[in-house]
């Protein structure tokens, strides 16, 4: 709807004319008659005024000096720069900061310098290494790598992609071309396998048998082939500078063609690139920061879907040790003599996956070293009752406001985008409550789809009369799942294309998928549209989209006359697909939300941070809106709920209220777009929770 497209163009244009105003001195502050003055000019136009022109340095291409140089968290040596793994000093170079997937996984915080800049082909000369300007940049951040992709799309359409030089940054999972490594799978796993060969260096392991000595040899090959040739790595920077702004399935073609790892020639362009589009995680961890070499000075950041941005950063500093976890640790030291400090942590290779309890258990360590008032430790016991689930200790952080306050103490300045932001000061209080007022500026604007194009309606009877009640203890009824059902069989019959439906959990979608199948729903709705269900793996997900696409576009298209009028795609809040994801014209004509996805109240976290925007808040407001169920399992959460002030209340309220919006706000991407937006629960008819979505919605 050009929300983002309106933001980033604005903010390139503040670079481009500060790149001209420090090209030419004069037009930063011009004078004269014809000049513009000061009171020509809109209040925000004068408080974002080019920054002062930085002296011009001769230096800055100088060779940096060879003596060893020491930051927080990194280590270079002498002598790395030439060839990897020469010297017994290399061994202690830091691990890299090993990237997060989608779902903001954190894993390590250290870093080490990469082999892809250091290991080159014998007979190949060497790149001086320049000295790093601080020049001011735009940073765009989104939560998933689909959002970046969009957002290059959008990139595209514009005269700034030919202008500047534009980089973006995935993680290994989505830009490794070693097939050896990419057939992993696992995150995690290709991280370590990534960090693994970059060691550059056969590492040996003895065993002992009997009285004879066995040496067996790992077969850590000398870095990843992907990294040998530097000068393949000198024409992909060279090619993807040439190229303009590319997404990241674009840098992964274009490394496979040329058959050099586009994961690490893409953060060799960060430098000398004028935008650089990143995951959340790669910007807004100080560590990730660091190794990637992003440098926030002076530069302007724009953080897009930005409503979930508190829960985010938390999360990133979260870290958790279950119990397979630490009997996993127990039983590695329990066969060592001379305990920790002998343990040969360089397995060989079919034992690598057991150093994912040591990695848990240290990032575990670590959160605990750094933990402060805002920290809080959560124990969950291990259940006896032969259930899969397993106890475990996780520390979470509460607040964000220390964490983002060094994102926008270093940025010349931080822009919040995203369509449910509201309310404003909940998103105030929970980033920068100590940020005066004065330094916040909030702007909002209509949605530009006409009244007659979107169609919101709150249902609340079913076909037969019986009002629909999605709460904890109706849903799971027989007869609320047959009711939900009949009134699915009248919408695929009446809505053409596409519709989209959306349950709270996967478990919960998973029961009333088998309960209609049970009961032959799944094939009356069959009979009309194709049925997909959303995946749990997200590396699946791309896969069901593009079959519900083409089974649209082929009811759309074919002149048979089949039966069919689309495709009906089941989904869950929360998901892979209720953000991120757009479902424009035919992918979503229609979308039906299931009942009110509250968070249950049984999550320990969940309240935990409720108490502690309790602490923070002001209201002494301490009337209920919310509907309470009482049930044994949740009674702990709601009496914490029912003690709430309005800061607990409005906060649990909008969690639940941003969810359904983000789902249903899936569709209606363009001006010419139209949809139906149906809300199936009779509390959407009730003042708290009616209120709540008028206001979102616009």
């Amino acid at each position: 709807t050009g929300k983002t497209l309106s933001i980033i163009c604005s903010a390139l244009q503040w670079l481009v004319d500060h790149r001209a105003a420090a090209a030419d001195p004069a037009r930063a502050h011009p004078t004269g008659a014809d000049g513009p003055g000061e009171d020509d000019e809109p209040d925000w136009m004068r408080d974002f005024r080019p920054l002062p022109l930085l002296p011009e340095k001769e230096s800055r291409k100088k060779k940096k000096p060879p003596a060893a140089k020491k930051t927080a968290g990194s280590v270079k040596l002498d002598g790395i720069g030439e060839e990897c793994g020469d010297g017994d000093e290399a061994e202690f170079l830091l691990e890299d900061y090993e990237s997060e997937d989608e779902d903001g996984t954190r894993r390590g915080s250290g870093k080490r310098s990469h082999c892809g800049s250091s290991s080159s082909s014998e007979g190949e000369d060497e790149d001086e290494e320049e000295e790093e300007e601080v020049t001011p940049k735009v940073y765009f951040t989104s939560r998933t790598h689909s959002q970046l992709s969009q957002f290059v799309g959008e990139l595209k359409k514009t005269e700034f992609a030919g202008l500047l030089k534009t980089v973006c940054l995935g993680s290994r999972k989505n830009l490794c071309i070693n097939k050896d490594v990419l057939k992993l799978r696992s995150v995690n796993r290709i991280n370590e396998r990534c960090l693994e060969l970059q060691k550059n260096k056969k590492n040996s392991k003895i065993k002992v048998e009997g009285e004879k000595r066995k040496v067996s040899q790992a077969k850590t090959s000398c870095g990843c082939p992907m990294l040998r040739n530097r000068s393949l790595q000198k024409e992909f920077r060279s090619e993807v500078s040439n190229e303009g702004a590319l997404d990241i399935e674009d840098l992964a073609r274009v490394g496979k063609r040329i058959g050099t790892c586009p994961y690490y020639g893409s953060r060799d362009l960060v430098r000398t690139a004028d935008l650089v589009v990143l995951p959340y995680q790669s910007l807004l961890l100080k560590s990730a920061r660091e190794s990637l070499g992003v440098n926030l000075k002076n530069s302007v950041v724009i953080i897009d879907e930005a409503h979930n941005l508190a829960d985010s950063l938390s999360s990133m500093y979260n870290s958790k040790i279950t119990t397979s976890q630490v009997s996993g640790y127990n039983n590695k030291l329990s066969g060592t003599e001379g305990g920790v400090d002998q343990f040969d942590l360089q397995l060989e290779h079919d034992e690598r996956s057991s150093v994912a309890c040591f990695q848990a258990l240290a990032d575990f360590l670590r959160s605990l070293l750094n933990c402060n008032e805002d920290g809080r430790i959560i124990v969950v016991k291990q259940k006896l009752s032969g259930q899969p689930e397993e106890g475990y200790l996780k520390f979470v952080m509460l607040s964000a406001e220390k964490i983002f306050s060094e994102v926008k103490r270093d940025a010349h300045a931080v822009i919040l985008a995203g369509g449910t932001l509201q309310p404003i000061e909940e998103t105030r209080l929970r980033l920068c409550p100590s940020l005066p007022q004065g330094d916040i500026q909030f702007f909002t604007c209509n949605h530009i789809v006409s009244p007659e194009s979107i169609l919101p309606v709150s249902v609340t009877r079913g076909p037969s009369g019986m009002p629909f009640d999605f709460s904890y203890k109706s849903r799971s009824s027989p007869a609320m799942i047959e009711e939900l059902g009949r009134f699915l069989c009248n919408i695929v019959t009446i809505v053409p294309e596409g519709v989209v439906v959306f349950f709270a959990s996967y478990e919960y979608e998973k029961r009333v998928f088998d309960a209609w199948t049970a009961a032959g729903t799944i094939s009356k709705i069959f009979r009309k549209k194709h049925v997909f269900r959303e995946p749990k793996n997200s590396a699946d997900v791309e896969a069901i989209l593009s079959r519900y696409k083409v089974a649209i576009q082929q009811c759309s298209s074919s002149s048979q006359d089949t039966g069919k009028n689309g495709a009906l795609l089941l989904a869950v809040v929360g998901g892979k697909i209720s953000e991120g994801i757009n479902f424009s014209d035919g992918m979503g004509r229609c979308v039906v939300m299931v009942g009110l996805p509250y968070p249950s109240p049984s999550d320990v976290e969940l309240i935990e941070t409720i108490k502690h925007i309790e602490s923070i808040s002001v209201g002494d407001d301490n009337t209920s809106g919310i509907n309470y169920d009482d049930e044994c399992e949740l009674q702990p959460g709601y009496d914490v709920l029912r003690k709430c002030n309005k800061g607990g209340r409005e906060y649990y309220e909008n969690l639940c209220m941003k969810a359904v919006n983000q789902s249903i706000g899936r569709a209606i991407r363009h001006i010419n777009d139209y949809a139906a937006m149906l809300l199936v629960d009779s509390r959407y008819a009730r003042t708290s929770s009616g209120r709540s979505n008028i206001r979102l919605l616009g």
